[in-house]
């Protein structure tokens, strides 16, 4: 033949050793993880085999949620969400996905509705109690400030009548924020939200 219009093809042994310098098209994977990355022709010299995680067997086509990985002597399809907001199912909060396959034990790609939500094994649910007992924990917090910051005023005006340098506007006050402080810590916390907080003394 005069002219050669194909490129020459290397020919492999039993041992997957070129018996016959030439061209071949691979599939070529990350050697750590076995990810497919591409194609490529390769060209190999007698007794030469196919460079490290090269493979002659073309993986399948596949969707966006799924991977190619090179698994032993065939190709592997896995689930693949990196990239993807996966969320605990523990407590709401957001990550995200990074490795190849199923997302971890404990997560869902499901998005809470709300920072009241639970997980009951199957989707997010309103949960009332946590919606309380953070109403509660905040009316705590609020309680201690307003306690602390009436100590303080209290103990400033109990100073001016001990020592007798007290004025009578000083003196009233006294006796409206000890009455104040009273009020603060007779409130029952556990009807929080649904709470009236006492007048602070002008």
């Amino acid at each position: 033949m005069r002219y050669q219009l194909q490129p020459e093809q290397v020919q492999f042994d039993e041992n997957g050793i070129a018996k016959s310098a030439g061209w071949t098209l691979i599939y070529n994977c990350d050697p750590n993880t076995g990810e497919y990355q591409s194609a490529t022709y390769e060209y190999l010299p007698v007794g030469v085999g196919l460079p490290s995680g090269a493979f002659l067997d073309a993986p399948n086509e596949v969707t966006s949620d799924k991977a190619i990985v090179r698994v032993g002597a065939t190709w592997d399809y896995p689930n693949d969400y990196r990239g993807e907001k996966i969320y605990s199912t523990a407590t709401g909060a957001e990550s995200i996905q990074t490795e190849i396959g199923d997302i971890p034990a404990n997560y869902t790609l499901l998005p809470p509705t709300s920072e009241f939500d639970s997980w009951d094994g199957d989707q997010w649910v309103f949960d009332a109690t946590k919606e309380h007992s953070a109403a509660v924990a905040t009316a705590t917090s609020q309680q201690r400030y307003l306690v602390e910051e009436a100590t303080s005023k209290i103990s400033y005006l109990q100073d001016a009548v001990e020592t007798e340098i007290a004025t009578d506007d000083e003196v009233a006050l006294l006796s409206e924020w000890k009455k104040y402080r009273v009020l603060l810590n007779r409130i029952d916390l556990e009807q929080a939200p649904n709470i009236s907080w006492p007048v602070k003394p002008e």
